[in-house]
């Protein structure tokens, strides 16, 4: 029987890349981000809402992890396809058995890099913004002419 074990969604992140290296004697890098997945809806009066639905542990491992460490920020939009994984360990306080759910990154894309500094527009959020951007570049690629 075949299986299958594959994540993929675009989201913000929610704070800063954290880049760590593997204490191994190759250095492997691993970059630690927090990825926020946002869904809009309309309330009863017809406004649009967004809800933030789950905020995602994401592993990404060696130079790409790299890559996500130098050019994402805070507020970065991403698409990241990947494998789900379970980290399990001991409290060493209590003694309990604790858990937590990760995504170990095949791919990261990035969409849209906030530089610092920059804000998005307010009372936008992030995802309706990209989509009122796109019509002006569709319409700047058009008014050029072609080669």
């Amino acid at each position: 029987m075949p299986y299958l074990n594959r994540y993929a969604f675009i989201g913000n992140l929610t704070k800063a890349p954290e880049l760590r290296f593997q204490p191994s004697g190759d250095r492997q890098a691993l970059c630690l981000l927090n990825v926020a997945i946002n869904r809009n809806s309309r309330d009863e009066s017809g406004e649009k809402q967004t809800h933030t639905t789950y905020i995602n542990d994401i592993e990404v491992w060696g130079p790409p992890g790299e890559a996500c460490a130098h050019f994402l920020t805070l507020g970065s939009l991403v698409l990241v396809e990947g494998r789900i994984d379970v980290d399990q360990w001991q409290d060493k306080v209590s003694g309990a058995n604790r858990s937590r759910m990760k995504v170990v990154a095949e791919n990261v894309q990035f969409l849209r890099i906030r530089r610092p500094g920059e804000e998005a527009p307010s009372g936008v959020p992030q995802a309706e913004s990209e989509a009122k951007e796109a019509p002006a570049r569709k319409a700047r690629r058009a008014r050029r002419p072609a080669s």
